[in-house]
């Protein structure tokens, strides 16, 4: 049962995982700043199995920043098999768009944990802090991005079939090098219609963010200046899981997903 379950959570580190570094497009800048609210369904081998939502926004308190938050949860039915409930916070410089602050706090089944990760430009290093255990301190350049702000900056790019982008990710007090194909173009049905996408494959060096070195990601963002992540699948030994866009909207009035 459990490792049904895991497949639940295995979606959310899916979805976390993506980075790119070609020439940024104003397009989505304006959007960011307004505020977005990104709602999905998560799904292994056909069933639903949970939700997720990305919000976006101006950080309250701090205008020189952006805040992005990320929950993802099982269905109450799922939860009885094994419950999940994700929140990631992060906080990207507005001009430069690389991360300032990343926390995580998990909770998955019996396990929990929180972590927050700070990086010092001017000391050039990143500070993992953790409840009860020791700072850890990684040297890193600029710039640098986390899971989740990544999949933001990669919507800023232009994404042509062909292209090839790399970048540098921090994620469990390691630092990590990502590198991205754009491989095609393709339409992708959803709740909210059929979309015409571009599909993006990344890759993590060896021992990176992937817990299974088998596994495949594949991320689908609409072909247009938006660039939305329609649906993202994380082909694993255990099957597919797949998260897909169920709901977009204008704003941040809440930040707890959407289970309908």
């Amino acid at each position: 049962m459990r490792r049904v379950a895991t497949a639940a959570s295995a979606v959310v580190l899916a979805f976390l995982t993506v980075a790119g570094a070609a020439a940024a497009t104003p397009g989505v800048d304006p959007i960011y700043a307004g505020g977005e609210t990104l709602d999905f369904s998560l799904t292994w081998l056909k069933l639903t199995g949970g939700s997720a939502r990305f919000t976006i926004g101006v950080a309250p308190g701090a205008t020189d920043r952006f805040r992005i938050t990320s929950i993802a949860q099982t269905t109450s039915g799922f939860a009885r098999i094994y419950k999940v409930r994700d929140e990631i916070v992060s906080f990207v410089d507005r001009v430069r768009f690389t991360t300032i602050q990343y926390e995580k706090h998990l909770r998955e089944g019996s396990s929990k944990k929180d972590d927050v990760t700070t990086v010092d430009r001017a000391h050039g290093v990143i500070v993992r802090k953790r409840p009860g255990k020791a700072d850890k301190v990684v040297h890193t350049t600029e710039p640098v991005f986390d899971p989740v702000s990544l999949i933001y900056q990669f919507r800023r790019l232009d994404l042509r079939p062909g292209s090839h982008v790399h970048f540098m990710v921090t994620g469990d007090g390691k630092l990590y090098a990502v590198d991205a194909d754009v491989v095609a173009r393709e339409d992708i049905t959803t709740p909210l219609g059929t979309f015409r996408t571009v599909a993006v494959q990344p890759q993590m060096s060896a021992g990176g963010l992937f817990a299974d070195e088998d596994s495949k990601l594949t991320i689908w963002y609409s072909d247009d200046a938006r660039h939305l992540p329609v649906r993202i699948r994380s082909d694993v030994k255990i099957g597919s899981i797949t998260a897909t866009l169920k709901g977009v909207r204008a704003g941040v009035t809440g930040i707890e997903p959407n289970s309908k």
